[in-house]
């Protein structure tokens, strides 16, 4: 039996992005913008090869909305997460869930977190794969010069979420 994966795209404030669950939790978030890796959609189909895909926005709504609450509150406990990839990436994309809001590192210091300080090229690859963007925060991983670098769905994606991280990370502390 082919996995079913249900996917809705919604408009939210910082564009437009298709999610998808399997049976197990969220399972894809990306954009449905043109990066140099395609469309969000496209990327999900590819993805996840093989499997049945059911768009249902309705159904999927409360999830979006709880994965931008999750975002903005720096807390992924109420998002259940069903993550595919090799056990190389996942080593990964869990370093990734230490960067903390409102902070970068570069795809060196992550080869360094993991214990494999050569790897960095492989380590950018497997950040440039992940298949939860936002919530696995792949886009605070930035080149060792400081210069953003590529990103899947675009670097004014990427540019706008480190703006509004910074801001919001700000905003949090001076309300403190």
């Amino acid at each position: 039996m082919q996995p079913v994966i249900t996917y809705g795209i919604f408009d939210t404030e910082i564009g437009s992005i298709v999610i998808g669950e399997s049976v197990k939790g969220l399972c894809w978030l990306g954009w449905m913008t043109q990066g140099y890796k395609g469309n969000g959609l496209d990327r999900m189909k590819e993805h996840f090869s093989g499997s049945t895909f059911i768009q249902d926005d309705k159904k999927m709504k409360p999830a979006m909305t709880a994965i931008l609450d999750a975002w903005k509150n720096d807390d992924l406990s109420a998002i259940k997460m069903d993550i595919h990839g090799t056990d190389f990436q996942k080593i990964v994309w869990n370093a990734l869930l230490d960067i903390p809001k409102g902070t970068v590192c570069s795809y060196g210091d992550i080869a360094n977190a993991i214990k494999k300080p050569k790897a960095f090229r492989a380590v950018g690859s497997a950040v440039g794969e992940n298949p939860i963007s936002l919530l696995i925060p792949c886009h605070r991983v930035v080149q060792s010069t400081g210069k953003l670098g590529n990103y899947g769905w675009g670097v004014d994606v990427k540019e706008n979420l480190l703006k509004l991280e910074a801001k919001n990370v700000a905003h949090t502390v001076k309300a403190a």
